[in-house]
């Protein structure tokens, strides 16, 4: 029987741009971290919660398992 839960590589990258209010430049980063979740897109969900890389409008992407992942609900 396959496990319910399921450990998940994550890898979310910043691209360098301004906050789009005050202005602020933010450089190109990347954190890496690894999440429990019951699939592919609750392990996406769970990497929005558990990031400390500031996020103020800046284009992110998000790799899952080495692959870009998108929400489904969108």
């Amino acid at each position: 029987m396959e496990p319910i839960i399921k450990t998940y590589s994550v890898k979310v990258v910043r691209k360098p741009g301004n906050e789009p209010i005050t202005g602020v430049f933010y450089d190109y980063a990347e954190q890496e971290f690894e999440v429990d979740a019951t699939s592919v897109q609750a392990a996406l969900t769970m990497s929005h919660i558990v990031c400390t890389l500031p996020l103020r409008g800046q284009f992110v992407r998000t790799f899952i398992n080495g692959e870009e992942c998108f929400d489904e609900r969108y």
